[in-house]
């Protein structure tokens, strides 16, 4: 199961481009997607796993999949401008902000990224969607409660 502090820090990076790229970003679990809207982001935890560290019962490490989907209506956005986007999503993600108070949580590490462009050839609808898959890794001690 994805943990809290993993969502809410690539939720705060992803939202952080989103604002300074002009693009609306959302939780997909809570967001009306329906309406005239304009490009968007969309942010889910793809999947995870659970293992003990081996150091004991409370010692554990989460790994698992951050996708950042950019939705694109169709002919609003070239193929450019598509990359750049996704260039500065995958930024947010490999290196350290300059403010501490927005630093990494300790036990928190991102790796490898992927990148899968939409598919232009037999895609039908009104929507592109590019996924920029980010792998994670996240150490934690488990308190445990009655």
């Amino acid at each position: 199961m994805p943990s809290e502090i993993v969502w809410n820090d690539a939720y705060a990076r992803a939202s952080a481009v989103a604002a300074k790229l002009g693009l609306l970003i959302g939780d997909p679990l809570i967001w009306d997607f329906t309406g005239d809207i304009k490009a968007f982001a969309a942010l889910d935890l793809a999947s995870s796993s659970i293992e003990s560290l081996e150091l004991g019962d409370k010692q554990a490490q989460e790994s698992g999949q951050i996708c950042i989907m950019l939705w694109i209506p169709q002919g609003k956005m070239n193929t450019p401008t598509v990359l750049s986007i996704m260039n500065a999503f995958e930024a947010a993600f490999r290196t350290q902000p300059a403010d501490p108070d927005k630093r990494w949580p300790a036990g928190l590490f991102y790796d490898g990224q992927n990148y899968t462009p939409p598919s232009f050839l037999g895609q039908t609808g009104n929507w592109y969607v590019a996924t920029l898959m980010v792998d994670y890794r996240w150490q934690n001690i488990t308190e445990q409660t009655p």
